[in-house]
């Protein structure tokens, strides 16, 4: 259901054959079709990032604090350090033990992170080349959405892997 507003007239929870019969161009229709569609792509691609990071805001600025920190511990300040040689004491390790199991996460999270930015740049792509004015737009973006969500799911599926320490 779309909305839309044309000729200064809103069309709210409209289906895009009642919009053509009440005489909104098919291309303007089409191009609300595509921005809900694009939406859409976007909602289920925050989706996947939540699934897999299931951290706060707080926690995540942590993980990035500690991989500057592990880049180039001689930046890092005395009071740093400490802090890391606490978490490595409570963890069992060394600091070099520590920094090594930072930047081997960092390294995993971040190939996590890229994988769902190109994921969501794959299920967005065919929208895109969607004309707003295509007579079987309805059908097409059912077929980009429903190919999106098969994409989501594989790379749900390969970020759990991952995370695990698969490759």
């Amino acid at each position: 259901m779309l909305n839309i507003r044309h000729n200064g007239r809103e069309y709210a929870n409209f289906a895009v054959p009642d919009l053509i019969a009440a005489g909104v161009p098919s291309a303007t229709v089409g191009a609300a079709a595509k921005a809900w569609a694009i939406e859409e792509v976007h909602a289920k691609a925050d989706a996947m990032r939540t699934q897999v990071a299931r951290r706060s805001a707080a926690k995540l600025i942590e993980y990035r604090f500690k991989e500057e920190i592990a880049r180039d511990p001689a930046s890092a300040s005395a009071d740093e350090l400490a802090l890391i040689d606490r978490e490595a004491a409570a963890w069992g390790l060394d600091r070099d033990g520590m920094l090594a199991l930072i930047l081997g996460q960092a390294a995993i999270f971040r190939q996590v992170a890229l994988l769902m930015g190109a994921v969501e740049a794959e299920m967005k792509a065919p929208l895109d080349v969607i004309p707003a004015d295509a007579p079987d737009i309805e059908a097409r973006i059912d077929t980009a959405l429903n190919d999106a969500s098969a994409l989501a799911e594989t790379a749900l599926s390969e970020a759990q892997t991952l995370l695990q320490g698969g490759s």
